[in-house]
């Protein structure tokens, strides 16, 4: 029996939605079970269509248990996109044995498969809201297994993350919390699991045209119609935060938000804020109240106030030949248009190297970090120069 409590015993990752009844039925278990599966899934591809499988060639086709059923029969099932409720409740129950056999035979890009596919025929009334609910169950049943997780978060050459936030382009509130939950569990479970998740939100950003890669979280929490699915939304933006492996990334990731006027999207809720919510809340403020107090700042500085920053800064350097080096980086930043893409991508890419730059110790890393900057923005400026021209004018160009 795998274990249910996994990556998503806390409860920030509870699960919301109610996945409906499981009909019942199996074949016996053991060995007689085993077999009656193997012919159920002979008789499904002997059946070769659909079609024939739904009239009632196999029971497998239409909403029966697969208590006892192979990872071969549930890989074909999932090639037809039938009966996902069956092979949530199998994927749940599975052993390590089945689920190692399941993944080696190829059943996490048959899963990601028939869940591209429920994506791009959409759904019209209940029943297709529901296979798609369920198609999401499976991956959430096969992530909540230790090697299946691993599986999704080392995978070479496929991405199955940024396949999974595709799937948030849906009016399906339910769909959307179960893969929030599951982004917010990669995010915490390792710091490549973390980096997976934030470049999942960028390929959503780059595919959707948004201006930025945590957009569509604000969006979701500004049109919440609930407090309860608000709350998943902060619990994420929470695990994005402190999954962060150092308190530099904490501070950029959550200016990032603030910068984005989440503080102005949350004030008017906390009056009336649920429990769940108001947990939230309240996580994100004690986590920057926390980092904050870890900041070694002079005098009483406001770490959250640009003008205190800035004048603290040139009170460091002011008396020191690095005035010169501050000045010619405030004529560079002011020379960036905000307005635009590129402007955005800049700035990003400025403050990671920033980050990047506090962390270095020894002249000779200095020297690898500023190769590797001058790279890091050569690739920026291919990126947006690769996209169609704007229609405003161009930026002028930066002093180097």
């Amino acid at each position: 029996m795998a274990d249910e409590a996994g990556i998503f015993s806390s409860a920030a990752f509870s699960t919301v939605a109610s996945n409906g009844a499981t009909p019942t039925g199996a074949p016996g278990n053991g060995e007689e079970g085993q077999m009656s599966w193997k012919l159920a899934r002979k008789a499904l591809i002997k059946a070769g269509s659909p079609g024939a499988a739904a009239n009632g060639d196999s029971a497998a086709s239409h909403g029966g248990s697969l208590e006892g059923a192979d990872p071969e029969l549930c890989i074909t099932l999932l090639e037809r996109g039938l009966n996902f409720s069956g092979l949530k409740a199998r994927l749940k129950a599975a052993d390590q044995a089945w689920m190692e056999h399941f993944i080696t035979v190829g059943g996490i890009p048959a899963l990601f498969d028939a869940l591209e596919t429920l994506g791009r025929k959409g759904f019209s009334g209940i029943v297709g809201a529901i296979r798609q609910l369920e198609c999401v169950g499976c991956v959430r049943a096969v992530m909540n297994n230790r090697f299946g997780l691993e599986f999704i978060v080392e995978a070479r050459g496929e991405s199955f993350v940024k396949r999974l936030t595709d799937v948030l382009d849906t009016n399906n509130a339910l769909v959307k919390i179960q893969v929030f939950e599951l982004l917010s569990a990669l995010c915490v479970y390792s710091p490549h699991g973390h980096q997976l998740a934030l470049e999942a939100l960028k390929h959503y950003k780059r595919t959707k045209c948004q201006r930025y890669r945590f957009s569509l979280l604000l969006q979701e929490i500004k049109n919440a119609e609930t407090h309860e699915y608000a709350a998943v939304i902060m619990a994420f933006i929470n695990c994005i935060i402190t999954g962060a492996p150092d308190l530099g990334q904490r501070l950029a990731l959550r200016n990032e938000f603030i910068a984005m006027q989440l503080l102005d999207v949350l004030a008017p809720m906390r009056s009336s804020a649920e429990e769940a919510l108001a947990t939230q809340i309240e996580v994100f403020e004690d986590s920057h109240h926390g980092d904050q107090a870890q900041l070694e700042m002079p005098g009483d500085v406001d770490i959250s106030s640009h003008s205190d920053l800035f004048t603290a800064v040139f009170a460091r350097v002011c008396s020191t030949p690095n005035s010169l080096s501050f000045l010619n980086i405030l004529q560079n930043l002011l020379l960036i248009d905000p307005t635009t893409d590129l402007g955005t991508a800049l700035w990003t890419t400025v403050a990671e190297l920033c980050r990047k730059a506090v962390q270095v110790e020894e002249a000779q890393e200095a020297d690898k970090l500023k190769t590797s900057s001058i790279e890091r923005i050569r690739l920026v400026l291919r990126e947006q120069e690769s996209k169609p021209p704007p229609s405003s004018a161009a930026a002028p160009p930066l002093l180097l």
